[in-house]
């Protein structure tokens, strides 16, 4: 009884007290001492349970009145923890290790073991029913310490017994509960903010109105339904490893999705600092707080246990799964779209960068796991039925399947809090590289998917295009990439599907504001395009364009293909040269599709040309221009208008001179070009095209010495050819050219042309 009104009265010191792993294991010695029985006990654990509890109103403190009668009196009247109170669930974690000593001690008293438990499970129901989020989070964790104490062991209840069964219930009903649909949540920074449920205002409208000193409001406060969902994913996620109960569930594998995208790998409270202006210094702390506390710690566990659960059960609750991925890593990449192009980078830098990359590398490794674990399990779905097991077989597996392990290793009985972040992130990268390995052997697999399993292809490729910007090299992530590509280019409806997945045009395009200017708008005097500064947008375009390039022949032939043509020209003008280098390599496969050969070539040719050199890559411009020439209809004139666009613009480039030995070289390197077009240019465009590089290399405006440069680059093209009719015309074109050369380079050109000639007139190889 004194150790009963000693937590009462001192709950407010007791819960924020670093010291609660030892109040525990000293709890856990009274229970058990009494046997684990009687009212003492259940008076103990409700006193115990009720330490986070909003109030005296409260559904276990109702358990507690028989005892303190008056004690409300001394009791320092504890409200909820105030809004900035770091890692709740931190503190009440020990509550697990406290109920699983008492589970094991249970083990020990045969006769009345059923009967203890029941009880404690009586109390614990009721409690995660209370309506209260903190006596919820409380109960969840001591039901699952409970669960593993009992069910563990080898004088473990069997799972289908009644008090396992009874706790696997209060897990399951605890995570389908944070699964239902709820009102807005609270961010309890004000009166208006709070939200009209009840679990909600019995933490939030004691302190709503209370700020830190700074006079901002809290950095992401605790809510009530996050809170509790994260408690029941720990505690699920421990008694999984140690006695594979709760059995396999929608609910339980929803809960640790929701949890791992919306609580561990998250940066909330940065980009909500950032957007309402608070001071860099708040942002970080909270920053540092997200990475020290529990869920982030767990992460790695969460997501492994997540991608097995997964595995195991129905395929309505494997759709809530991949829902809940795409919305969170959704989540996580507008969010920091939004904290990139919009906060100052002074404010960027004062923020520990290490920190926020340790959590996009764990958010990139988990996402590639559980994806990794969507595909796998959609292609064995559709694997052939495996041979008749033998006797022997049947008789080892009479248990269910995800009971195979009735203990965990060392390892994975390991406390998250004892490992340091690198070897966390070591445990999830090696978990993604295992299952990259099944991956590549159902990939490998003679059966083909169905057209459900392209469309589980399709959400893996749009949900991998989000976690992009904080994309790592991984073994893993490029066996899955391969893996998922193949049928999605061998469906006409998965391509259809991925096309719509790229933002519209003008989504990209639209207007916002700066709060800065980057250099290049302060050099032209006007803030920068949206889509010229939003890196991480671009990240998800070029994957999106990269990928459904080689998908883009599934389509019949027509114009559905044009749909990415709008996004594909913007971003040929990017300043980051590999999105550009996308660009063009869609347009390969869009020129390839469309029936508008001919009118998407000039819109091409002019944008290309644009952004030559500076954006456009002359790899990219060569596949694309040779893309076209092959394409292009016979005697279209479009092939003409292309001559004429690359030599003017060649011009533009020559006519600089040495001077500028840059340009100069891009300007070789359209020439190059356009010797190569020489070679595969029809037969009846041949003399205009020999006609329009001759103008463009005799120029007056053109130098001497780039006169000679540029023959040379002629001759270099031209001797690769094998086309004999063609070499003869092209020997002549060439030599008149070079004797047109002014004198001092005449000599030189004229050695060319003798060379060229003899070679374009033997088969002799090029010296």
């Amino acid at each position: 009884m004194a150790a009963c009104l000693a937590i009462f009265v001192h709950k407010a010191d007791l819960r924020c007290s670093s010291h609660m792993t030892e109040l525990a294991a000293g709890i856990a010695n009274l229970i058990i001492g009494m046997q684990c029985q009687g009212s003492i006990v259940l008076w103990l654990l409700a006193s115990v349970l009720s330490l986070w509890s909003p109030s005296e109103d409260s559904h276990l403190a109702q358990q507690q009145r028989p005892l303190h009668t008056g004690a409300a009196a001394v009791s320092s009247g504890a409200s909820s923890l105030p809004p900035d109170q770091p890692d709740m669930l931190g503190q009440a974690l020990p509550l697990y290790s406290m109920m699983r000593q008492v589970g094991i001690a249970m083990l020990r008293h045969k006769a009345s073991c059923n009967d203890a438990a029941m009880e404690m499970i009586a109390l614990l129901s009721s409690a995660s029913n209370s309506g209260h989020w903190q006596e919820g989070m409380t109960s969840v964790l001591a039901a699952g310490g409970l669960l593993e104490g009992l069910a563990r062991g080898t004088a473990a209840l069997a799972p289908a017994s009644p008090a396992c069964q009874a706790l696997s219930h209060i897990l399951t009903q605890v995570c389908t509960r944070s699964q239902a649909p709820t009102a807005q949540s609270s961010l309890c920074i004000g009166p208006s903010a709070v939200s009209d449920s009840s679990s909600d205002r019995a933490g939030c409208s004691a302190d709503a109105t209370l700020l830190p000193p700074s006079g901002h409001p809290p950095l992401q406060p605790q809510d009530g339904t996050a809170m509790q969902q994260g408690a029941a994913a720990v505690a699920c996620c421990q008694t999984w490893q140690a006695c594979r109960m709760p059995p396999p569930a929608g609910p339980v594998a929803a809960c640790l999705m929701a949890t791992l995208w919306g609580s561990c790998l998250t940066l909330e409270g940065l980009f909500q600092a950032s957007a309402l202006g608070q001071p860099a210094e708040e942002g970080d702390a909270w920053l540092q707080r997200h990475v020290g506390g529990r869920l982030m710690q767990e992460a790695a566990t969460m997501a492994r246990i997540a991608a097995e659960l997964y595995r195991l059960v129905d395929e309505q609750s494997q759709q809530a799964c991949r829902e809940l991925l795409q919305q969170g890593v959704q989540r996580l990449f507008e969010g920091y779209r939004a904290y990139a192009t919009t906060t100052t980078p002074a404010w960027m830098q004062a923020v520990d960068a290490a920190a926020v990359r340790q959590v996009l590398d764990k958010a990139f490794m988990s996402g590639v796991l559980v994806m990794t674990a969507f595909w796998a399990t959609a292609v064995a779905r559709h694997l052939p039925d495996p041979p008749p097991p033998s006797d022997k077989t049947v008789k080892a597996s009479n248990s269910k399947p995800w009971q195979s392990r009735s203990t965990a290793s060392a390892a994975d009985l390991q406390p998250a809090s004892s490992m340091s972040p690198s070897a966390a992130a070591r445990g999830v990268a090696d978990a993604v590289e295992g299952s990259a390995q099944t991956s590549d052997s159902l990939s490998g697999s003679p059966a083909q998917p169905d057209s459900s399993s392209s469309m589980v292809a399709v959400h893996v490729l749009n949900s991998l295009s989000y976690l992009q910007f904080c994309r790592m090299r991984l073994t893993a992530y490029n066996t899955l990439l391969k893996a998922v590509l193949a049928p999605v280019s061998a469906s006409a409806q998965a391509t259809q599907q991925l096309s719509d997945e790229l933002p519209s045009y003008a989504e990209v395009t639209k207007a916002a504001a700066a709060p800065y200017q980057t250099q290049h708008s302060e050099a032209h005097g006007k803030q920068a395009a949206l889509w010229l500064r939003d890196s991480i947008l671009a990240t998800r375009v070029q994957f999106l364009m990269t990928v459904l390039g080689p998908c883009l022949p599934a389509l019949s032939q027509g114009d559905a293909c044009l749909q990415a043509a709008p996004l594909m020209f913007l971003y040929m003008q990017h300043p980051h040269k590999p999105l550009p280098a996308a660009a063009h390599g869609l347009f390969c496969a869009v020129i390839q599709q469309t029936n508008q050969k001919e009118q998407l070539v000039p819109f091409y040719m002019e944008r290309a040309l644009e952004g030559y050199p500076s954006c456009t890559p002359i790899i990219g411009l060569s596949a694309g221009v040779d893309a076209a020439m092959r394409e292009l209809p016979s005697g279209s004139p479009v092939v003409l208008y292309m001559f004429r666009s690359l030599a003017k613009h060649t011009h533009s480039l020559l006519q600089q001179g040495t001077d500028k030995q840059a340009r100069y070289q891009d300007g070789l390197d359209l020439l190059r070009l356009l010797s190569q077009m020489l070679l595969v240019v029809e037969f009846q465009f041949l003399s205009d095209a020999l006609d329009t590089v001759e103008q463009l290399v005799l120029d007056s405006d053109i130098a001497l010495q780039t006169q000679v440069s540029a023959c040379t680059c002629i001759y270099e093209v031209l001797s690769t050819s094998d086309d004999y009719t063609r070499k003869v015309r092209c020997a002549h074109w060439y030599q008149k050219l070079a004797s047109r050369c002014g004198p001092i380079g005449r000599q030189t050109s004229l050695r060319g042309a003798e060379e060229l000639t003899h070679l374009l007139l033997s088969n002799s190889p090029l010296p």
